[in-house]
């Protein structure tokens, strides 16, 4: 409800979905669905953190990478960086 709430207040509400739950998958669905008609953006927490880098480039990609333990995005940003050289 606080993610509708702020859509309908006129902000951008973000849910992690794999930091929301219930026992119940139809439950799940439903709570879902309603977000999304309701504007709410749903993602996963590794997708909204490496969003809020907005650039791979920044220093702390390469720890936010190991930290979401994402090896090959670090491999990514080692051939990018040898590529620029």
């Amino acid at each position: 409800m606080p993610a509708i709430s702020a859509t309908g207040a006129g902000y951008d509400a973000y849910v992690t979905l794999d930091a929301s739950g219930t026992f119940s998958q139809a439950k799940r669905e439903a709570g879902l669905l309603r977000m999304q008609q309701a504007g709410v953006v749903v993602s996963d927490y590794a997708t909204l953190m490496v969003e809020a880098l907005a650039d791979n480039a920044v220093p702390e990609s390469g720890d936010l990478y190991a930290a979401l333990d994402m090896p090959f995005a670090v491999l990514v940003g080692q051939l990018s960086a040898a590529h620029q050289s």
